[in-house]
């Protein structure tokens, strides 16, 4: 795949989590974009590219770190991308924004053209000190939407169930 798709990939992803005037600084699409991987498989023909092994995506403020990424594309177009890691992580400064807005999970599915983004298990978002967790945290940008839902109640070894509800801390805002 080439360095356009992958760019097309970062983009849309920056695009479809952070929507509206939370968009990634500008200036990085202007920075040349460093992947490093242990291996990488690249198949044209059936419009797959999977990086594998410490993976590491970096232009300007963006990193994107996993143990795998896969990014699937029809005619050039990225479609989906897959990011799985034990955390999957992702971090970027958005334009106007003093702090960097983080996200994590253990699998990362970005839909480009839906303007979607998924992610599951052990799901963290944060923009500064505000923080979103879950078990399933879904972005809907395209309609402005966000689905949480937390995990399964299981019992621990104590016998207790648990807590596994979505988290949710907003920081007061600082008076001027």
């Amino acid at each position: 795949m080439s360095k356009r798709c992958t760019n097309i990939f970062i983009f849309a992803f920056i695009y479809t989590l952070y929507s509206g005037d939370i968009l990634a600084l500008s200036s990085d699409k202007d920075k040349p974009m460093n992947i490093a991987a242990n291996e990488v498989e690249m198949n044209d023909k059936k419009g797959v590219t999977v990086y594998r092994g410490n993976v590491e995506i970096d232009q300007g403020t963006m990193h994107v770190k996993g143990d795998t990424v896969a990014i699937f594309s029809t005619d050039g177009e990225v479609n989906k991308v897959v990011i799985i890691g034990r955390p999957a992580k992702y971090r970027q400064r958005p334009d106007n924004k003093p702090v960097d807005v983080r996200a994590e999970a253990e699998r990362m599915e970005i839909y480009a053209k839906k303007q979607f983004v998924h992610l599951e298990r052990s799901a963290k978002v944060w923009q500064g000190q505000d923080v979103f967790t879950g078990h399933i945290i879904d972005y809907d940008a395209k309609n402005d939407v966000v689905r949480a839902k937390g995990a399964p109640r299981t019992a621990t070894k104590s016998g207790k169930k648990n807590d596994s509800r979505i988290r949710i801390t907003i920081q007061p805002k600082k008076k001027k």
